[in-house]
């Protein structure tokens, strides 16, 4: 099988055959060519666009490998295209010195008509090598993450070192945008009311997640019923759930009134419109909805847990919690570090069930960072606005990195 494989590679790099070959090179060449002649399609992506920038690294990295298979080579060319982006970049916004910007234009076109030039180059050289094809179908995924997240990303944080109030105007400034944000009582109580939902909405959610995993677990009647009853919640939208709880909790018409109909006149319970308290019904609501989802990745855990671990500590007598504390739940080390990561990342980025529950307030008790970033983006000062989002990208990446490297590179170096 192996010898029947090799034998047809030759008739595989012969199936494009010379001529075609040549055509599709002559057309990379009459491609560039016209792209030099007629300023096109360059001079209308403007200077330094993400899209350019990220299409480049993409065929850089991606698609290139004959003769760039190793990693210098494409390391070199990687670096030469973004040598020639910066160049434009900073003539763009230095007023054309001390380079001028016709020269850094000039220099930004070549480079990436010489971008496209190889990469149409090499898809002709490559067109007949294994796996080919299936690269060029995974173009548009490396594309959205390149462009989505991480060139999106670098402009979000090179626009925070600007005074921009409105976009494109750029000024650099450095660190200014992050002074003012540090020193803002808004961002300080934003802070405030993101870590205290974070630790209490965290802990909730993952106790009582496991806690009905572990009843789910135990082979009950009508498992699937109560198992969509747990995760109804969160198939419902933060907006809807935001509505529904501060329906529930407002003390002119829900769970206080309700109460004291019943004789309980003494009853009290108007958290949300209390100063101190309302970030604590931003967490109920939290929990409520999130608990579901957490349920569901502690059961597929514990239901990977061989038949045989439970056999065995039943036979040794050990009981059954100890069980769970001290040989499922580290077993299940990979499903809680995953389930953390997906509950504190939302924690970050909270937004919506806010709005809907008490618009950041009473006054801005329940702010929270998102609902300053979006405030800042669309009443004028964009700066201020993505030097938060900076932050809470930072805290972020704070959160991820432990799990990639536990999950990646020491799961890796262990196996």
């Amino acid at each position: 099988m192996t010898h029947a494989i090799a034998d047809s590679q030759p008739m595989i790099r012969g199936s494009l055959g010379p001529v075609p070959r040549a055509v599709l090179v002559a057309a990379a060449a009459a491609l560039a060519a016209f792209s030099l002649i007629f300023d096109w399609p360059f001079a209308t992506l403007g200077v330094f666009q993400p899209f350019m920038w990220t299409a480049g690294i993409v065929a850089v990295c991606y698609v290139i490998e004959v003769p760039f298979r190793g990693f210098w080579p494409r390391l070199a060319l990687i670096a030469v295209f973004l040598a020639a982006a910066f160049i434009a970049w900073y003539s763009w916004y230095s007023g054309g010195t001390p380079i001028s910007q016709d020269m850094a234009d000039l220099v930004w076109k070549w480079v990436s008509v010489g971008i496209v030039g190889l990469t149409l180059g090499a898809g002709a050289w490559n067109w007949p090598y294994r796996n080919f094809s299936s690269k060029i179908a995974a173009i548009p995924m490396m594309f959205i993450v390149m462009f989505a997240f991480i060139g999106c990303s670098l402009w979000t944080i090179t626009y925070s070192t600007s005074d921009a109030k409105i976009y494109p105007l750029y000024t650099y400034v450095g660190l200014k945008q992050y002074y003012r944000l540090f020193n803002a009582e808004i961002w300080t109580i934003s802070w405030h009311n993101a870590v205290i939902y974070l630790v209490l909405a965290t802990t909730f959610s993952f106790v009582s997640g496991f806690l009905i995993a572990v009843f789910m677990d135990q082979k009950i009647r009508l498992e699937g019923l109560f198992r969509t009853i747990y995760l109804y919640p969160f198939a419902l939208s933060f907006i809807v759930t935001g509505h529904v709880w501060a329906w529930i909790l407002s003390p002119e018409y829900g769970l206080e009134k309700s109460v004291r109909q019943l004789g309980w006149t003494s009853f009290s319970f108007d958290w949300i419109a209390n100063n101190d308290k309302a970030i604590y019904t931003v967490v109920i609501a939290g929990v409520w909805q999130g608990t579901g989802l957490v349920m569901a990745l502690m059961l597929a855990g514990l239901r990977g847990i061989d038949d045989e671990v439970w056999k065995a500590s039943r036979v040794d007598g050990i009981p059954k919690w100890r069980t769970y504390l001290q040989i499922v739940i580290p077993m299940m080390r990979p499903v809680l570090i995953t389930t953390f990561v997906i509950v504190a990342s939302g924690a970050v980025r909270l937004y919506d069930i806010v709005v809907a529950l008490t618009d950041g307030g009473p006054g801005i008790s329940t702010r929270v960072p998102a609902y300053y970033v979006y405030v800042n983006l669309f009443s004028g000062n964009i700066g201020q606005g993505l030097a938060a989002a900076t932050v809470m990208l930072l805290t972020t990446a704070v959160i991820l990195i432990p799990w990639v490297y536990v999950e990646f590179v020491r799961g890796k170096q262990t196996r």
